[in-house]
């Protein structure tokens, strides 16, 4: 029945685009880059054509549930809003986004907590890519809006598909570990224990029903999301250490543990689900994926030249020197430090890996074909378009000046209506459902003219070439070698 109603939204709009100008406002063709802003929120015809039957079979069993959960969210939503809620939801959303976790994850390396670092990073990391896999695998939209006003300070997370929510992913995986790490901790007080019992309590359900409050998401979203934050800790929780022995202590020596780490990531790029609708977590994906190979190959050196066992009492092979009664001046300067390096790279690198990887592609004829990704072994473009045009389009998780904007930035925390593609589209499907159901005894279409197509207010999505994609992974594998060695020589030689 639902199928039927998305053909006949699907059907009506086509025929109105063929009206002439004079009888109807009729939106632009969506540009490439445009095409992205409508994710999931197409007519059934468009995705039982690029999918598999597989695929499209899935997704049309799950589509009703989702569809079906916006008039649940949008009572929720109308009884429970006020102006205290609207900022509190859309402020801590930011706690769980890919960004803050980016930012937030390396500190950890630089105070001691080695373990926990690789914890945090795994569950992470393996969180955004599964979550990302499923998004572009099923290709299912968010809650509708309208009814459902968007409550949000960041446009980007809008552009993805809805199911499942990686912010839940985030917020259960990370929130388990840090559970865990609270309950083992021997020298605190009782006060102090259920003080962060507590806290932690209130971020993780802050997050979660902070996505449903913000019509960001809908139940199965959060339930899938959480189930992949679940298996992501239990996984490193119980499987962590054993993994890490495979991956350093296997008897195969620095080059080839080298080789296996790379061989075993780069693969679930390769594999990872090819989205309808251009969709933002492919790049996050494969920044975390990068993320995760430069602090496995940071480890395996550590690992084996023991460089820092050898500077602690614990033997531990990852443990940078820390010493807790430095002082607050020292631990405050530490900090800068370590963030100081860290931009620092990501703003050097960017140019330098994008001047020297295209016309490595170009001898080599490298070409890793993916959707809306030019090929740069066989484009006809200069290097100078080919790096500028990739170093444009790295905008993803680590940009950290659009956090700032969006967490700083508080205008645009409501949105509703055809503020963009996906609002547009989804605004025709509603309005005429509700037209439908008032006009039973009619079959002819509202003579309403649809509002003109609105210009977008972002440009997060461009053609790309596929150079970007290794480009990436060096850059944020990077990111994790810097912040452990590099960081360790520049402590060393600064004194803290």
């Amino acid at each position: 029945m639902y199928e039927e109603m998305e053909s006949n939204s699907s059907s009506k709009l086509n025929s109105r685009n063929t009206k002439s100008s004079t009888e109807i406002s009729k939106p632009p063709s969506p540009t490439p880059s445009d095409h992205s802003k409508d994710a999931g929120n197409q007519s059934n015809d468009h995705y039982k054509a690029r999918l598999s039957p597989l695929r499209y079979k899935l997704r049309s069993l799950l589509l009703p549930l989702i569809r079906k959960e916006t008039v649940i969210l949008a009572e929720m939503q109308s009884l429970l809003r006020c102006s205290v809620l609207d900022f509190y939801f859309a402020w801590t959303a930011n706690l769980a986004s890919h960004t803050f976790y980016v930012l937030m994850l390396p500190p950890p390396i630089w105070f001691g907590e080695s373990y926990l670092t690789r914890d945090l990073v795994y569950v992470l990391g393996l969180g955004i890519y599964f979550t990302g896999f499923l998004k572009d695998y099923f290709c299912l939209p968010r809650p509708r809006s309208p009814p459902l006003h968007r409550i949000t300070m960041s446009s980007y997370t809008t552009e993805e598909y809805g199911f499942p929510s990686s912010h839940s992913a985030n917020a259960t995986g990370v929130s388990l570990l840090l559970l865990v790490k609270i309950m083992s901790l021997d020298y605190i007080s009782n006060t102090l224990y259920y003080i962060l019992i507590v806290g932690l309590f209130v971020y993780y359900s802050s997050l979660i029903f902070g996505r449903l409050y913000c019509g960001m998401h809908g139940f199965l979203d959060i339930i899938v999301g959480g189930s992949v934050g679940l298996l992501v800790f239990l996984f490193r929780h119980y499987l962590g250490y054993h993994w890490d022995e495979f991956l350093f202590n296997n008897g195969l020596g620095l080059i080839p543990s080298a080789i296996l780490i790379i061989t075993i990531f780069v693969p679930l790029i390769h594999i990872y689900s090819e989205p309808v609708d251009d969709c933002p977590c492919f790049d996050d994906s494969v920044a975390f994926v990068g993320v995760l190979i430069g602090l496995d190959l940071a480890h395996l050196v550590a690992y084996h030249t023991k460089y820092f066992a050898s500077m602690n009492e614990f033997n531990d092979p990852y443990l940078i020197p820390f010493d807790y009664d430095a002082g607050i001046i020292k631990h405050v300067l530490r900090f800068l430090l370590g963030v100081v390096l860290v931009v620092t790279w990501k703003a050097l690198s960017k140019p330098v890996v994008f001047t020297i990887l295209p016309p490595i592609y170009k001898f080599v004829g490298v070409y890793l074909p993916r959707r809306n990704y030019i090929s740069t072994a066989h484009t006809k473009a200069s290097f100078r378009n080919i790096r500028s045009a990739s170093i444009s389009n790295d905008n993803g998780i680590g940009d950290f000046n659009a956090f700032v904007k969006g967490v700083t930035d508080h205008t645009k925390i409501d949105e509703v209506g055809p503020e963009n593609d996906i609002d547009y589209y989804e605004m025709l499907s509603y309005n005429e459902s509700q037209v439908n159901k008032k006009n039973k005894s009619t079959t002819k279409a509202t003579t309403n003219p649809p509002p003109a197509l609105p210009k977008f207010k972002s440009q997060v999505f461009r053609y790309r070439y596929d150079v970007e994609i290794v480009g990436r992974l060096i850059i944020y594998a990077g990111i994790s070698i810097t912040a452990v060695w590099t960081f360790s020589f520049a402590k060393d030689l600064v004194g803290l």
